[in-house]
């Protein structure tokens, strides 16, 4: 398969992987032939890549971390959260809680599995699936430092809650807007209000916009000040906010993971950082790319904890030359002074 941006999709090109809109519903399905209204309502749901079959990657297979069903239901469990506090209801702890084991049981069954997730967004739906996103992600890297299940449990709850101070704000305040930072105190308010929640939680919620330099809010915390938690889902927050263009330009993962990078001592706590950056897929499976020796070719294999240093499979080779057959690969763990230069979009 294939990763395609949609202004290059043709009619004709056969879908790969489903497209999800609101509450799980399939709005494409695996090996619908698209035509030119399809396009157009993808579009239309904000969706800007999809997979399609190319006989040039026929082969390749994403095995996922987290399965699309387990998050679409967290999605949704978050969504009713959100309305819960907006409709003066509890939160269901007990629910919640549920939702985080079953995405830790799969991480946990699917170690070896990188997480494509920027992919994989369901469209009209961004808030709630970014919850479950910014959980995945700190997960992944709780995991990485070693933490225990019951350790991984109140990382990943304070994650996938990490914005449900939210809730208590009206829906026209956007990230433009000064209130938007009252968020952070609401959403420690309503877990350590809830006997169902560590307090640890509801430093997720409190803390996530601190910054390890001091210059972050509501208190300004600096460097280990923050809660270990926090600090995770800091960086799980902004890096899934920059590949989905949640409040801005949309970044690719390549460039959300430099920026990540650049701002490690300043804004986020440089270990983590580097930690964090070791699952994130840089390159994802079927994207095109070019090196820096000029040749194009197709991301096929992704090494675990190098995923910068991808297998890439050539089809056009440094004087244009096309290849449509016995496609020559090059391992960038062994050829060490190759390396991808950049992602085309075609």
């Amino acid at each position: 398969m294939r990763r395609i941006g949609l202004k290059w999709l043709q009619p004709g090109m056969v879908l790969e992987r489903p497209v999800y809109g609101k509450g799980g519903r399939i709005l494409l399905d695996r090996g619908i032939a698209l035509k030119e209204s399809y396009i157009r309502r993808l579009a239309d749901f904000g969706v800007t890549h999809v997979y399609v079959y190319d006989e040039r990657v026929a082969e390749i297979i994403i095995n996922d971390v987290v399965n699309e069903e387990t998050r679409i239901e967290a999605a949704e469990i978050v969504k009713d959260a959100v309305d819960n506090i907006r409709f003066g209801k509890e939160l269901k702890a007990e629910v919640i809680k549920q939702a985080v084991t079953e995405i830790i049981d799969e991480i946990l069954n699917n170690r070896d599995a990188l997480f494509h997730l920027s992919e994989l967004r369901i469209a009209g739906e961004n808030l709630f699936h970014h919850s479950v996103t910014v959980a995945i992600y700190a997960l992944l890297t709780g995991l990485s430092i070693n933490y225990h299940k019951e350790d991984l449990l109140k990382l990943g709850t304070g994650a996938l809650l990490h914005d449900i101070g939210k809730s208590r704000l009206p829906e026209w305040v956007g990230p433009e807007y000064e209130a938007m930072k009252n968020h952070t105190v609401y959403g420690f308010e309503i877990l350590r209000n809830n006997k169902g929640f560590s307090l640890l939680e509801a430093h997720v919620a409190y803390q996530h916009h601190e910054m390890f330099d001091g210059s972050g809010y509501p208190r300004q915390l600096k460097g280990r000040n923050i809660h270990e938690f926090a600090r995770i889902t800091a960086i799980a927050n902004s890096y899934d906010a920059l590949v989905t263009g949640l409040y801005d330009k949309k970044l690719l993962p390549y460039q959300a993971i430099e920026y990540i990078t650049a701002q490690a001592g300043a804004a986020f706590d440089p270990e983590l950082a580097r930690v964090f950056s070791t699952n994130i897929v840089v390159y994802p499976l079927g994207s095109l790319v070019r090196l820096n020796t000029g040749d194009k070719g197709f991301v096929v294999k992704i090494p675990k904890n190098y995923p910068t240093r991808p297998v890439v499979r050539i089809i056009e080779d440094s004087l244009q030359r096309k290849y449509q057959k016995n496609c020559p690969e090059i391992d960038l763990m062994k050829e060490l002074t190759v390396f991808i230069e950049d992602v085309i979009e075609e």
